[in-house]
């Protein structure tokens, strides 16, 4: 498999179990994880393909047109962070998601991955026990018990 592929893969994985996710968030909570994924995407200073793609597919999924991700692409705007637990842990993945799809993981992401953390009032060494577990299993998912775990455990 090449690295593309290797991609794709990863990709399709991730958002059949984060489809199932997304129904209960609000247009607010949609435009602000949109917003942090843009900003992963852009904090290695390399804008890839596979990021863009990723997030037109859950800009789809979400139900935000082209014109919105590409306003949300060009903004600065930051939107509330989600209230409940399971929402934070949920989009400190989906953010790790976005930090790791192009295979390379730069210290301005993990930076960016923590100071993410800290916003959503999760300690920031759940991080990296939360990218060993995605490591140990297949495709990188975790379950919403297994995010649950992570974070109660390492709440800030």
């Amino acid at each position: 498999m090449t690295l593309n592929q290797k991609n794709l893969f990863l990709l399709v994985k991730i958002y059949h179990f984060m489809h199932h996710n997304f129904h209960h968030l609000n247009k607010e909570q949609k435009l602000n994880l949109l917003h942090q994924l843009v900003r992963m995407a852009k904090a290695d200073k390399v804008f890839k393909f596979v990021e863009f793609k990723y997030l037109t597919d859950i800009a789809d999924v979400l139900g935000i047109t082209a014109t919105q991700l590409d306003e949300i692409i060009e903004s600065d705007v930051i939107a509330p962070l989600p209230p409940k637990m399971l929402d934070r842990t949920r989009q400190i993945y989906r953010l790790t998601v976005m930090m790791m799809v192009d295979d390379i993981i730069s210290p301005e992401e993990m930076i960016l991955l923590k100071s993410f953390a800290v916003e959503l009032g999760l300690i920031p060494e759940g991080i990296e026990i939360m990218i060993r577990k995605m490591g140990e299993n297949k495709g990188g998912m975790l379950l919403d018990n297994d995010l649950i775990e992570i974070f109660s455990i390492n709440m800030n």
